[in-house]
């Protein structure tokens, strides 16, 4: 993926024709934490990791972000997409590795997903809330010519102060 460093904080591209106005895309990586009710979720319902809790409890209040959900085989789905209840692999998250042929694929899958979503232009901005594992599963945002924020260090919280603050259209820096 194309991205520049800023502050050693926050991986930033900024593409071609990044327009004020224009809507938001929330990109949330998978959870470990997860709702156990029976019957079909939205995704963002569905997850409960620390990303997803900042993402419901923020996003009622504004009305130029959407949400696209990575799910446990790292494709990509729509936030209001229904799960099912689905038991996480493995007992730790974050500690699995991926092969080089399961990140091809979910690629592939992925690349097709988001071009239907970032090629008319209608999103000026992208925000990955996922680890660096999972954004491998992503193609490279910047032929899309949008802005993408990808916070990469610190722990948990300053990431969802970060998520909050981007939601919220609070100044990052």
């Amino acid at each position: 993926m194309s991205y520049c460093f800023i502050n050693g904080d926050f991986v930033y591209f900024v593409g071609v024709g990044v327009l004020a106005g224009r809507r938001r895309l929330l990109i949330l990586g998978p959870s470990f934490r997860r709702r156990c009710d029976v019957g079909l979720l939205s995704a963002l319902e569905r997850f409960d990791g620390l990303f997803f809790r900042v993402a419901r409890k923020y996003l009622g209040g504004v009305r130029d972000v959407d949400v696209v959900v990575m799910v446990d085989d790292l494709t990509l789905v729509d936030g209001d997409s229904p799960l099912a209840y689905k038991a996480p692999e493995g007992s730790e998250w974050g500690k699995q590795k991926f092969s080089s042929e399961v990140l091809e694929r979910a690629r592939a899958v992925n690349e097709k997903f988001l071009e239907k979503k970032l090629r008319n232009g209608r999103y000026g901005e992208v925000y990955l809330a996922m680890g660096k594992q999972y954004a491998a599963a992503l193609p490279d945002l910047a032929k899309y010519g949008v802005k993408v924020v990808f916070p990469t260090s610190g722990g948990p919280g300053p990431k969802a102060q970060a998520l909050k603050q981007w939601i919220t259209g609070g100044n990052l820096f």
